[in-house]
């Protein structure tokens, strides 16, 4: 009798345990799609930090070349004799003139994408962070009522 009573209690509570974790296949599947997101968000962050660094060395070098265009140009201008160049020297000078003003127009087309992703990476950043705080609010509500968010096997 003892053996038929635990029997019972044993798979009443295996039953109970099934009961309470299909109760809970909301919270889990709000967590997997929150974790999901969450690995989804850190991909394209990493990513766009790696592109901003990059961005970031090849604008460096926009303005080094800028600066040097701009360092030729006043020593050219410098040689000039009350405000006119010998015409080789003049030829240089446009040309110098040339190179200086592609370097600021390459600068600049380099300067409107950065400052794209710039926003995009802190508006990803700012999503990035509110769904952690989401996170964080899934985990403790779970932990206070008892449920087990990940499945055994994740």
């Amino acid at each position: 009798m003892f053996l038929v009573l635990s029997a019972i209690l044993a798979m009443g509570s295996i039953a109970w345990g099934w009961v309470r974790w299909r109760g809970q296949a909301p919270e889990r599947s709000a967590w997997a799609s929150v974790s999901d997101d969450l690995e989804m968000q850190s991909a394209r962050i990493d990513s766009l930090k790696l592109v901003l660094t990059r961005m970031d060395r090849a604008l460096d070098a926009d303005k080094r070349a800028i600066a040097s265009a701009g360092e030729r140009l006043g020593h050219l201008g410098r040689q000039a004799v009350d405000g006119r160049l010998p015409s080789t020297e003049h030829r240089i000078y446009l040309r110098e003139i040339d190179r200086h003003n592609e370097a600021v127009s390459k600068h600049n087309v380099e300067l409107a994408e950065i400052q794209r992703l710039y926003a995009e990476y802190s508006a990803l950043v700012e999503a990035h962070n509110a769904l952690v705080d989401s996170a964080n609010e899934l985990q403790r509500r779970a932990v206070q009522e008892g449920i087990q968010l990940q499945t055994p096997d994740r």
